[in-house]
């Protein structure tokens, strides 16, 4: 094994899945940032996208396969476990479900649950744009990255 090369990876990985040390994920389509809306601490709070600016709504870290919010350590999830295009996202208490596993496919980010990617709604380049699952297709609305 080469320890030059594993090491700094698993230096990566231990502060991605850091709460203090989260991250932010932006959208390549206009390099805003995901949120969780208002700040809000609810159940089924929706997640949208903002100019970044630090927030802890906009802070996230990664949990083994679940993306936890910095703010309030609730998971990212597909809402409602709905399976159609264009069903929202928001947070939720963690509890291990499909709908809140994540997985990384070169620049998107899918749901474990049907396997669709994270989704700028409708080419939404306002503040407050929602975000949903829609079928992969690899659009720059569903890219992301890490910052």
């Amino acid at each position: 094994m080469n320890l030059a090369f594993t090491a700094p990876i698993a230096i990566a990985l231990a502060l991605l899945s850091s709460p203090a040390l989260g991250f932010e994920i932006r959208s390549k389509f206009n390099n805003k940032c995901l949120e969780i809306s208002d700040s809000r601490n609810n159940n089924g709070t929706r997640t949208g996208m903002w100019d970044c600016h630090g927030g802890a709504n906009q802070n996230w870290y990664w949990d083994g396969e679940k993306i936890r919010s910095a703010m309030n350590h609730k998971c990212l999830e597909l809402l409602s476990s709905i399976n159609s295009d264009g069903a929202l996202l928001g947070v939720w208490d963690c509890h291990g479900g499909a709908n809140q596993r994540w997985y990384w496919n070169g620049s998107q980010l899918r749901t474990r649950f049907n396997n669709k990617c994270i989704d700028l709604y409708n080419y939404n380049n306002n503040n407050g744009a929602i975000t949903v699952t829609w079928e992969c297709w690899g659009g720059s609305i569903q890219q992301w990255y890490f910052r």
